[in-house]
């Protein structure tokens, strides 16, 4: 629409054409949905690295038990022995018990970061 005075156009109106945007609730929120999809992939990595340290923990013991079990499987059966054995991953408790057919051993890992301890008891058949 436009508004003239003796032939000359004083004021051009337009019409409001309908915008093709985004409202101030719309945007704030896709911002607070943006903010919990982010605080869930933060709580779901935080738990994968928790589950990956115990997993990395509990193999560093079962590999430790089992370098024990083939040094005692290799051993007469003779006496009680026990040790501590200390590393970059924690602190290693062993005690094996003679038995005559079989020792009995007992290996615990203390890790370094707090969690629980691992422990792993076995039986092994004395050599002969």
């Amino acid at each position: 629409m436009e508004v003239t005075l003796r032939g000359r156009t004083i004021i051009t109106l337009w019409r409001m054409k309908p915008r093709h945007a985004f409202t101030l609730v719309e945007v704030l929120v896709a911002l607070m949905l943006l903010g919990a999809a982010a605080g869930a992939l933060v709580t779901a990595v935080v738990g994968d690295h928790r589950l990956r340290e115990r997993a990395a923990g509990d193999s560093f013991a079962a590999s430790a038990a089992r370098a024990r079990l083939e040094m005692l499987a290799a051993s007469p059966c003779s006496g009680d022995v026990s040790g501590v054995a200390a590393s970059a991953r924690g602190v290693e408790h062993w005690s094996a018990r003679a038995s005559r057919p079989l020792w009995r051993l007992t290996d615990s890992i203390v890790p370094r970061r707090p969690a629980a301890p691992v422990v792993i008891e076995a039986r092994v058949a004395c050599p002969g």
